[in-house]
């Protein structure tokens, strides 16, 4: 139960940010609560270099060409391949100068060739990019009964190697039957370790090798004082930590997910064909 619980959470953030999700259709967060989230923070001091970027540095990145496709693979501890991700990039949009990626997510699991898809987000506004991490839990199955919503998870496009980032707090919250349970995630010690060369089959980058701790905390209604105090233990007894090689001028390439200290999964870009 420890892994799974833990597991599916980073699994999950590893598929917003690079490709996969659940299966049918999702719906896509508003842009306005995008703006909102963005204004409330509390904002780092600005970078010389992040007051002359803007929505070029989103044309950039793989992510925001209209019509380009992406592959990736995950594997497990052991390199064993689990499933293959391929990302579609249906149209790119301005939405009040936020810029706007339309999604479609395929996912194949290995074995069986059990394909699921979804459709997705992702958003810029030239210094920071935005990954809505329900969007692969909007199902249409799911929608029946349940209603899903989260806030928005952000990455900043520029930075210097020896940076340390500033947390990101992220909350998913799901009801059904009238009940609603609370995910609440925590992305903590965020550091640019440096930067690093990075190749695949898909080709070779520059990257910036940046590592995070993973927390999360679960509000479940009539959740007793037994369960909570197992949950805490859980908690208290694993610590999982991710490590993301971004590249700003193709987005992120590899991310692998350690459960204390050991290797759990690894995600990297296999392919990639731009529109012609």
């Amino acid at each position: 139960m420890k892994k799974t619980l833990f597991t599916g959470l980073i699994i999950s953030l590893i598929a917003c940010n690079n490709n996969a999700g659940d299966s049918a259709k999702s719906t896509e967060t508003d842009t306005s609560t995008m703006k909102e989230t963005a204004a409330n923070e509390v904002k780092p001091p600005e970078t010389s270099s992040e007051k002359t970027m803007g929505a070029g540095a989103c044309a950039k990145m793989i992510f925001f060409q209209p019509g380009a496709e992406i592959d990736a693979v995950t594997y497990d501890e052991d390199g064993k391949l689990t499933s293959k991700q391929l990302t579609k990039i249906l149209s790119v949009t301005n939405e009040g100068g936020i810029t706007v990626a339309n999604v479609e997510g395929i996912d194949t699991v290995y074995g069986d060739l059990k394909s699921t898809s979804v459709k997705y987000s992702y958003k810029c506004d030239g210094n920071k990019i935005f990954f809505d991490i329900a969007s692969m839990f909007r199902t249409e199955e799911k929608e029946k009964d349940a209603s899903f919503e989260s806030s928005l998870i952000e990455y900043p496009i520029n930075v210097t190697a020896g940076e340390t980032l500033p947390d990101a707090v992220g909350t998913m919250s799901s009801e059904r039957d009238g009940k609603k349970m609370t995910l609440k995630y925590f992305y903590k010690d965020r550091k640019v370790e440096g930067k690093e060369t990075i190749t695949t089959s898909a080709g070779t980058w520059d990257c910036f090798k940046i590592s995070n701790t993973v927390e999360a905390e679960m509000d479940i209604p009539g959740m007793d004082e037994k369960t909570k105090e197992m949950m805490k233990k859980m908690k208290e007894g694993m610590k999982t930590t991710t490590t993301t090689w971004f590249s700003p001028d193709f987005g992120i390439v590899k991310m692998e997910m350690y459960m204390n200290g050991k290797l759990e999964s690894r995600n990297e870009v296999t392919a990639v064909r731009k529109s012609k």
